[in-house]
């Protein structure tokens, strides 16, 4: 039983981190209804701007502040100078999906000219681990845990109680109806485009801090899981996304409390694939695509 609770508590952690990239990716998918095979690339992006800003002097959650700003602002010019283009035009899924690997391979090659292919590491660490109740958790696990908890707590009241979340679920369930009823469809895509930067790079520099290491696939390698996670709660469902990287990240974790670690994804992905043979559309799968 104390093994099956260590692996809770570090699910508990992956699940955090999961959930807001996973949430990030989820709200793209709402109002662009296509997959961003980028999105890995984006993380990656986060981390090392992070890094960056802590190399330069500057505390780590001010960098955290100023790289999600930034990568912010850079995943609404591709979308302005690439995925918007294509949009207007009507193109094929496969079309974007295309788009997204172009754009996945770029922004990966300009990382390795800026910053290389020498992994690196945040001067921050988590801490030593010590007894939360039955978990075993360091510091740093439990500020992700708290931090993601707070960040999703407040994307909630922006869908839920803002003019901008309104316009974002109505443009969600309809895009044409939305913009016959006057919403700036286009705005709200980009400012949707925005968030998902300032979302990535929480989980970004916990997955750095997690891991140990930063490098210029660390993100990509990150894509499938997440993907499993917003499939699995049900596409383009922010809420749905946050129910399916807890199932991801605890399955995850205390599968490789009992198993090689290897085998850990193998197993989670075998429980998304068997739970989606009975909820094929996802855990939430009620109507509105941001339930």
């Amino acid at each position: 039983m104390h093994t099956f609770f260590l692996g809770i508590g570090f699910g508990l952690v992956t699940s955090a981190i999961l959930a807001l990239a996973a949430v990030a990716v989820s709200l793209q998918l709402s109002v662009t209804n296509f997959i961003n095979f980028a999105y890995g690339d984006y993380l990656t992006l986060a981390a090392y701007l992070a890094w960056s800003f802590t190399r330069a002097g500057i505390p780590l959650w001010l960098a955290i502040v100023f790289s999600g700003v930034l990568t912010g602002a850079i995943a609404v010019i591709i979308h302005i100078l690439v995925f918007r283009r294509f949009m207007r035009r009507s193109v094929r899924p496969v079309t974007l999906l295309i788009a997204g690997l172009g754009v996945s391979f770029i922004v990966q090659d300009a990382m390795v000219i800026i910053w290389g292919t020498e992994p690196q590491r945040f001067t921050t660490t988590l801490g030593s681990a010590r007894q939360v109740g039955p978990f075993l958790l360091t510091p740093g696990d439990m500020i992700i845990i708290l931090t993601g908890a707070i960040l999703l707590l407040g994307l909630h009241m922006l869908l839920a109680y803002t003019k901008f979340g309104k316009a974002l679920r109505a443009t969600s369930n309809n895009l044409d109806l939305a913009q016959a009823s006057g919403i700036n469809v286009e705005r709200v895509t980009s400012i949707t485009w925005f968030l998902v930067g300032v979302l990535t790079v929480a989980p970004a520099v916990a997955l750095v801090l997690e891991s140990g290491t930063l490098d210029p696939t660390t993100g990509f390698d990150e894509l499938f899981v997440i993907f499993g996670a917003v499939i699995l709660g049900g596409v383009g469902r922010p809420y749905g996304a946050m129910l399916g990287a807890l199932v991801v990240g605890l399955s995850t974790e205390v599968a490789g409390m009992y198993l090689n670690a290897g085998y850990k994804s193998s197993i989670a992905f075998a429980l998304v694939i068997i739970l989606l043979m009975f909820r094929p559309s996802g855990l939430l799968s009620a109507a509105g695509k941001t339930s």
